[in-house]
C-alpha cells in the first residue's frame, strides 16, 4: 500500500510540472522587460553605450564613430521588436546616436558631441535598470545633488542684489540647463516624463524671469520667486518610486504570473497528496493465508473493526 501512496505523490508532482509547463507555453511570445536585459542584442547595446562614453572622454573620434554605427544598427533591431508605447523612448536614443554621428562626420571636436554620448549612456543605463526592476539604481539619479548645487548657485547670484546679479544668475543657468538636458531621455525611460517636462518648463520660465531682471523689468518680490517652480519640479523628479502613488489598476506580476501559477499548482498537489494519505489511513486491509481466514493475517496495516 505504501507503493500506492508514493505513486499518488509522484502523480501530484507530475501534475505540478505539467501545470507550470502549460502556463509557460501559453505565455505571450513577446519578450518581457526581464528577458530584454538578458538578450544578446541588449547586451551589445549596453557595451556600445559604454564604449561611446569612454571614447568621448578620451576624445577618440574614430572609435566613437565606429561604435556609434554599431549602436545605431543595434538600436534599430530593438526598435523593430518594441511595442508602440516604448517606441518613442528608443527613438530618442536612436536620434541622439545619429546626431552624434553627424557631428563626428563634420569634424567637430569631442566637446561638441560629448553631450550626446553622455545622454546615450544615461538613457541606456536607465533602460537597463528599469528592465531588471531596480530603477532607483540608475545613474541619472546621481544628478540630483548636481542640480541642487546649480540651483543654490543661482540663488546666491540673485541674492547679490547688484547690477550684475541677474547676469551672474543667467550664467549659472546655462549649467542647470545643460544638466537637465542630459537626463531628459533617461528620466522619460524611468517613467518620469511628466516630472521631467515640468522641470524643463520651469527652467525655461526662470530663464525668462532672469532675462527680465537684466532688463530691469522685474520687481524684487517676483525675483525671490524665480527658483520656487524649479525647486518643486526637481523634488518631484527625483522622488523615489515608493513616494509616488500607485495606479488604481496594476498588474499583479508582469506578463506571466508564474508565482501565482506555482502556488496554485502546489496547493492542488498538496490537497491531492493529503486526500491520498487519508484514504490510505482509513482503508483497512490484511494479507491472509489463502483459504485459511481463521489464522492471524500475514500482514496487517491496522486492526479491522
Amino acid at each position: 500500500m505504501r507503493k500506492r501512496w508514493l505513486v499518488a505523490c509522484m502523480l501530484c508532482l507530475v501534475l505540478t510540472v505539467l501545470l507550470i509547463g502549460a502556463a509557460a507555453a501559453a505565455a505571450p511570445t513577446e519578450r518581457t522587460a526581464t528577458s530584454i536585459s538578458t538578450s544578446s542584442t541588449w547586451q551589445r547595446v549596453q557595451r556600445s553605450a559604454d564604449a561611446i562614453y569612454e571614447a568621448s572622454t578620451l576624445g577618440n573620434r574614430q572609435t566613437a564613430y565606429y561604435v556609434g554605427q554599431q549602436l545605431s544598427s543595434q538600436l534599430q533591431k530593438l526598435l523593430d521588436a518594441r511595442s508602440s508605447d516604448q517606441l518613442s523612448q528608443w527613438q530618442d536614443i536612436h536620434r541622439e546616436v545619429k546626431m552624434m554621428l553627424v557631428n563626428i562626420e563634420q569634424g567637430k571636436t569631442a566637446v561638441l558631441w560629448r553631450p550626446q554620448a553622455i545622454r546615450i549612456k544615461l538613457a541606456v543605463d536607465a533602460a537597463g535598470a528599469q528592465s531588471i526592476g531596480v530603477p532607483d539604481s540608475a545613474m541619472w539619479l546621481q544628478y540630483e545633488p548636481i542640480i541642487e548645487d546649480d540651483i543654490a548657485k543661482i540663488r546666491q547670484a540673485i541674492n547679490m542684489r547688484n547690477t550684475q546679479a541677474y547676469a551672474s544668475a543667467t550664467a549659472m543657468l546655462h549649467s542647470l540647463q545643460e544638466h537637465t538636458d542630459r537626463i531628459a531621455i533617461a528620466a522619460a525611460i524611468a517613467n518620469k516624463s511628466s516630472e521631467m517636462k515640468a522641470l524643463l518648463n520651469s527652467v525655461t520660465y526662470m530663464s525668462r524671469l532672469l532675462d527680465a531682471g537684466e532688463r530691469g523689468t522685474i520687481n524684487a518680490q517676483l525675483s525671490q520667486q524665480v527658483l520656487a517652480p524649479v525647486e518643486a519640479a526637481s523634488a518631484a523628479l527625483f522622488s523615489s518610486s515608493e513616494e509616488r502613488e500607485e495606479p488604481v489598476i496594476a498588474p499583479i506580476g508582469g506578463a506571466v504570473p508564474h508565482r501565482w501559477i506555482f502556488g496554485i499548482s502546489s496547493l492542488i498537489s498538496s490537497l491531492l497528496a493529503y486526500v491520498s494519505w487519508r484514504k490510505y489511513k482509513e482503508t483497512p486491509y490484511a494479507i491472509m493465508n489463502k483459504g485459511d481466514t481463521s489464522q492471524a493475517p500475514l500482514y496487517l496495516k491496522r486492526k479491522i473493526k
